[in-house]
């Protein structure tokens, strides 16, 4: 049975757009593959930094 999928609409400029959707097809797989592949690699880089050690290049919630 499949994952539960939660949906999210994201805005970017076009040239980035168009940038993930020729990273995506050159690796013949969809954008919005790429885009969770590419999110969940971020998200496991920060996880593995020490607590403080971001380099604050994502908005911090307070």
């Amino acid at each position: 049975m499949p994952e539960t999928v939660v949906h999210f609409q994201i805005r970017m400029p076009p040239d980035i757009h168009e940038r993930l959707a020729s990273w995506a097809k050159s690796n013949k797989v969809s954008l919005n593959q790429l885009v969770v592949e590419v999110l969940k690699k971020a998200n496991e880089q920060r996880e593995a930094q020490p607590v403080g050690a971001g380099n604050g290049s994502a908005h911090q919630h307070r």
